[in-house]
């Protein structure tokens, strides 16, 4: 879904990764969510999670589900609170098309089965892309994510980006448009009808009402509540805005009083609708599941 793995190789060193998560602790962040490419590829990813743990940041990492099991483990024990997995489909070959890796699917079963085993909040994350955007596509995913996999679900919704270091696919034409509406509001119904999605109700509703030319029930808060920090430090409002300032050279300048509506990038959109919720009681019933499964009770009253 990125083109990580078509950049130079680049590396954060230990040091500036201490640096940006007491960046992130010092300007009252909540969350760290670490992302690339593949995080588990990062030879210190293991102390940087245990310091974002020092500094009582809730964490969460996404993987591609191709580390070693061991790694896992590591990660459990250094404080890890959420691990997602990215899950493509429920035919390996389409899996394994998708991704250029022979045998992916098994592997990103075993280590979501694993993951779970050993304790760790897990759940499965899906990229849409134009496969699950098929009628009926989507059903039998959230299905195969239920029964097979025994894990929640989240959607990411397909966006173009070309902004900053770090790019997305796309939507590529009208049709697909019209297939992601459909397929938008099918998951808005299977979520309705109690099936284990994450994605919080009035985001989906959002990427309707976005589709459709429609204002927003909340807006994005990306560069006042939730902000992107690539390998070297620079720090974005999101993908598809410019620099704000480098994080290990620069003053902080944040984003006051945002309310954008300009993407449904679910990485902006839904810690946006999370920083809010406390103050919208409207939301607190549907979303504070979501919260509770991904940080846990405890986390949330420690760091709200």
């Amino acid at each position: 879904m990125c083109n990580m793995h078509r950049l130079p190789p680049a590396y954060l060193p230990l040091d500036h990764g201490f640096r940006l998560l007491q960046f992130l602790y010092d300007n009252k962040f909540m969350v760290v969510y670490f992302t690339g490419g593949e995080p588990t590829l990062h030879p210190d990813l293991v102390p940087l999670i245990e310091h974002a743990n020092r500094l009582r940041l809730v964490t969460s990492m996404t993987t591609n589900g191709t580390s070693p099991l061991s790694t896992l483990a590591q990660l459990r024990d250094a404080g890890l609170d959420v691990l997602s997995v990215s899950i493509d489909h429920w035919d390996g070959e389409i899996c394994e098309r998708l991704r250029r890796h022979r045998g992916i699917q098994a592997k990103q079963e075993e280590r979501l089965h694993y993951a779970k085993h050993i304790g760790l909040r897990v759940y499965a994350l899906a990229y849409l892309n134009p496969q699950l955007c098929e009628d009926g596509a989507i059903q039998t995913f959230v299905e195969y994510t239920e029964h097979t996999l025994d894990a929640p679900v989240a959607f990411c919704f397909p966006t173009t980006s070309n902004e900053n270091t770090y790019r997305l696919c796309g939507v590529g034409s009208d049709a697909d448009s019209s297939k992601v509406y459909r397929t938008i509001r099918s998951i808005l119904e299977l979520k309705r009808d109690g099936h284990r999605i994450l994605n919080p109700t009035v985001y989906l509703e959002d990427i309707l009402r976005f589709l459709r030319g429609k204002p927003p029930a909340v807006h994005c808060r990306g560069g006042e509540d939730v902000v992107y920090v690539d390998w070297l430090g620079n720090t974005y409002p999101c993908f598809l805005r410019g620099k704000l300032f480098n994080a290990l050279d620069d003053e902080a300048h944040f984003l006051h009083s945002v309310q954008c509506n300009d993407c449904v990038i679910n990485c902006f959109r839904e810690p946006s609708i999370f920083a809010q919720f406390p103050r919208r009681s409207l939301f607190v019933l549907d979303e504070y599941p979501t919260l509770s499964f991904l940080f846990g009770e405890h986390r949330i009253s420690a760091t709200s």
